[in-house]
C-alpha cells in the first residue's frame, strides 16, 4: 500500500497549484477593474466638461441671421381689390376638395397619392364584388 503521507502531500500540492492559479486570477480581475475605474472616472469628467461647454454655447446671445442672396427675393405687395363674396356653403366637418389627395402621414399631395381597391371591404356582390376603396401613398406607402 501507498504511504498515506504521500498521497496526502501530492493532495497539498495539487490544492495549493489550485490556490496560486485561483489567486493569480483575482489579481488580474483586480487589475481590469481598477482599469475600467479609471476609464470611467475619465468619462464622468469629459461629460462634465461637455456639459459645462454646452451650457456656455447656449448663454451666448446668437447673431441674427440674414438671407443669402441667392435666395433673398424682395416682396413686392400686389394690389388688392374688394370683392363682395359668398361665404362658403359647405358645412364645418367636410374637407373641401383641395385636401382631397393629401397623406396625412407624409404630407404628400397630388398624384402621390394612389386609389386602389380594398379587398377587405365588400361593398356589393351582385352584379359583381365591388369593393371599397383606401387610398395609398407612393412616397411613404401609407394607406387611409
Amino acid at each position: 500500500m501507498d504511504d498515506p503521507e504521500s498521497d496526502y502531500e501530492t493532495i497539498i500540492n495539487k490544492l495549493s497549484n489550485q490556490i496560486t492559479k485561483l489567486w493569480n486570477q483575482v489579481q488580474y480581475y483586480q487589475v481590469l477593474v481598477t482599469q475600467q475605474e479609471n476609464q470611467i472616472t475619465k468619462l464622468l469628467n469629459e461629460n462634465s466638461q461637455l456639459k459645462a461647454q454646452i451650457q456656455n454655447v447656449s448663454l451666448q446671445p446668437t447673431p441674427p441671421s440674414y438671407p443669402s442672396q441667392q435666395s433673398y427675393t424682395p416682396t413686392v405687395p400686389t394690389p388688392t381689390v374688394p370683392t363682395q363674396q359668398a361665404p362658403p356653403t359647405t358645412p364645418s366637418g367636410v374637407v373641401t376638395s383641395t385636401l382631397k389627395r393629401l397623406c396625412p402621414n407624409c404630407g404628400a399631395m397630388g398624384f402621390a397619392i394612389r386609389e386602389e381597391d380594398d379587398k377587405s371591404k365588400i361593398i356589393s356582390y351582385i352584379p359583381r364584388r365591388i369593393y371599397a376603396k383606401k387610398r395609398v401613398c407612393t412616397k411613404c406607402r401609407f394607406e387611409f
